[in-house]
């Protein structure tokens, strides 16, 4: 990846900085295949977000809408939507480019610009997502310019020695330019232009009674799973962080994520242990105490139910 970026914050915000203050864009190569379950995992935040699969088809989750891109396809993801990305085959290597910006960027936010082209699509509830395929001319006019944005980013980073992790080539764009801010900031514009005022062909997002309400409770409850995963945690705990029923929880958790409440803060454990077995810090008895496990017996058996292997295993295959 370019960076790392799972920071989750209140009600499962990402926390990220993406860009500066007077650049507020920033370039990702998210690395799929390396992710736990090769899932960028459930996250939001307040920046639109344009991401392009490539290294083989990646399975979008919006809110609870599942989409498959294929290699080539690129998705934008409005403001304050819940999202995540997985690789779906196993053998493929999905190293998927990805811009996160401000509409800032594009005009002041008390400009005429923004009121009139930025702020409405950004707030448009029956558009979280729009998807850009190669097969409509429009739609491949974006794909092409987001590429060159991608490509002008990711020199950008190579001229201040940031190189990212995967270094990706887009061949059909030139990345040369002497001002490529500029460029950057006037490619996203046309982009958006494309976007807005086609927006009335793109059949808008039909979404359930109550989804805004129920997006805002699961919000709540994986925060609360997060931040108190070390804790002795039950399903009552879980549904009280959001005030809602045992049964009401589950259903959340089962329509955003297929799981059950506590089948997700066990995953979320054991995804902790992972990465302090991995620092190499701490006996076994220390970190499935950190992780919440109620004792370290029932952690190694945990552990090697779903890994296939011993904490003490999977350190030293790790190390």
């Amino acid at each position: 990846m370019a960076e790392t970026r799972i920071q989750m914050g209140e009600n499962f915000q990402e926390l990220a900085v993406h860009g500066s203050r007077d650049f507020p864009i920033q370039y990702y190569v998210d690395d799929l295949h390396r992710f736990p379950g090769r899932q960028f995992p459930l996250h939001w935040h307040s920046e639109a977000e344009f991401f392009l699969a490539l290294g083989g088809p990646v399975q979008a989750q919006i809110g609870r809408m599942e989409l498959w891109l294929n290699e080539g396809d690129a998705i934008f993801v409005n403001s304050n939507v819940l999202h995540s990305f997985s690789q779906i085959q196993e053998k493929d290597r999905c190293r998927c480019p990805n811009i996160v910006f401000s509409g800032e960027l594009i005009a002041p936010v008390d400009s005429l610009i923004y009121r009139r082209y930025i702020g409405p699509l950004l707030s448009d509830l029956k558009h979280p997502f729009v998807l850009l395929h190669s097969g409509c001319s429009w739609q491949k006019e974006a794909l092409s310019r987001l590429e060159l944005v991608f490509s002008l980013l990711q020199k950008c980073r190579e001229d201040k020695g940031g190189v990212p992790a995967a270094q990706l080539s887009f061949p059909r764009v030139s990345a040369e330019s002497s001002c490529p801010e500029m460029l950057v900031q006037s490619e996203l514009c046309r982009v958006w232009q494309l976007l807005y005022s086609h927006l009335d062909e793109i059949p808008p997002v039909k979404t359930e009674k109550g989804e805004p309400v129920l997006q805002i409770r699961m919000q709540k409850m994986l925060s609360f799973i997060r931040s108190r995963y070390a804790s002795s945690l039950t399903l009552d705990d879980i549904a009280a962080s959001a005030s809602v029923s045992r049964s009401e929880a589950s259903r959340c958790f089962q329509a955003y994520l297929n799981q059950s409440p506590v089948a997700y803060l066990l995953s979320y454990r054991l995804e902790k242990a992972k990465q302090l077995l991995a620092s190499g810090s701490g006996t076994i008895e220390e970190i499935s105490r950190l992780c919440g496990f109620q004792s370290s017996g029932y952690f190694c058996r945990m552990f090697r139910k779903h890994t296939g292997l011993t904490p003490g295993q999977y350190r030293k295959a790790f190390l």
